[in-house]
């Protein structure tokens, strides 16, 4: 669970986002494997949720600067990941949590990043993945 280069999208705003929540995912499982309290864990749970919101909405304004077709599309599963991890969240508060319902988190993370967010960047003509540009 680590941000690496060949992750990235090659836009700035973006990258420096998603650095952040991959980084949250592999601090929760950090936290998680070091033995911390339910409270330590519900802390980095509510710490990725911030990320997250704060990484899709970076996203989904780009898209709308863009034009981007697809962005409703993208938009729900935004929505989806975010609900996703607030119930991880919640676990920690009344089931607990483990480790594979981190895993399985970080895959549909993943797994949107691979394919939804490189659609959008692949749509994007040259030299124009910031804002400005």
């Amino acid at each position: 669970m680590k941000w690496e280069y060949q992750d990235s999208l090659g836009i700035p705003e973006l990258d420096e986002r998603l650095s952040r929540v991959f980084e949250r995912f592999a601090s929760i499982k950090k936290t998680q494997a070091e033995g911390g309290c339910w409270n330590d864990v519900h802390f980095e749970l509510a710490t990725l949720s911030a990320e997250l919101e704060l990484c899709f909405t970076v996203e989904e304004a780009l898209m709308r600067i863009h034009d981007y077709p697809d962005c409703e599309h993208h938009k729900e599963e935004h929505a989806e990941l975010l609900r996703s991890v607030q119930a991880l969240e919640r676990a920690t508060l009344t089931t607990g949590l483990t480790g594979k319902m981190i895993g399985t988190a970080f895959a549909a993370a993943m797994g949107h990043h691979l394919t939804q967010d490189r659609r959008y960047v692949r749509y994007l003509p040259k030299g124009r993945q910031s804002q400005g540009r």
